[in-house]
């Protein structure tokens, strides 16, 4: 069993979030206070989307114990190890 969650489903809710938003805003009068806000959570629900797209693999999440510099050491440790034995892993 993989301790590791893609971020793939927290992409799809951001995106059903975005959906949303928009269509509650195109419902909304101009002149509606509320409108604001909504736009305002549009916004930041696009900024979360653009930055979740921004790597050529899906982020990750670990669910296992350790605190979160915990785990990137170790992750750096095995990386830096895997490049060692294999060029195939080099940047």
């Amino acid at each position: 069993m993989s301790r590791f969650l893609r971020v793939g489903f927290i992409s799809d809710r951001i995106g059903d979030i975005i959906e949303a938003s928009s269509l509650l805003l195109e419902r909304m009068d101009e002149g509606d206070e509320r409108a604001e806000t909504v736009r305002d959570i549009l916004a930041m629900a696009n900024e979360v989307r653009d930055f979740l797209s921004r790597w050529s693999s899906e982020p990750i999440i670990y669910t296992g114990a350790g605190t979160t510099d915990d785990v990137i050491r170790m992750l750096d440790s095995l990386i830096t190890e895997a490049r060692q034995r294999s060029p195939a892993y080099m940047d």
